[in-house]
């Protein structure tokens, strides 16, 4: 994964989420849920790395969360984040909100 940095956000010492373009398809942007190891060090076997947008299968993280949703996997706590960042984004893109 090719990280841009400026995006990336820092949980703690160990976890962050990182932006980038894909380590599959330079032409794919992708999110990682990064895990390092306690040196520091990069542990790839412990972090995830999927697409944003969906593709000709649709497996992007829009796919994963409403997935989660039919399930009822994501507390409602949660849910209210969501919904609170969704209404924010959809503002700065322009779309009027009723």
């Amino acid at each position: 994964m090719i990280v841009d940095k400026s995006k990336t956000i820092h949980i703690d010492n160990e976890h962050s989420i990182e932006f980038g373009k894909a380590s599959w398809d330079s032409s794919v942007e992708s999110i990682r849920r990064r895990k390092n190891r306690k040196n520091g060090s990069f542990d790839p076997m412990s972090s995830s790395e999927i697409p944003i947008d969906g593709d000709s299968i649709n497996l992007g993280i829009g796919r994963l969360v409403c997935e989660c949703l039919k399930l009822d996997k994501i507390s409602i706590q949660d849910m209210l984040k969501v919904f609170k960042e969704l209404k924010d984004s959809m503002t700065r893109q322009g779309v009027t909100i009723p």
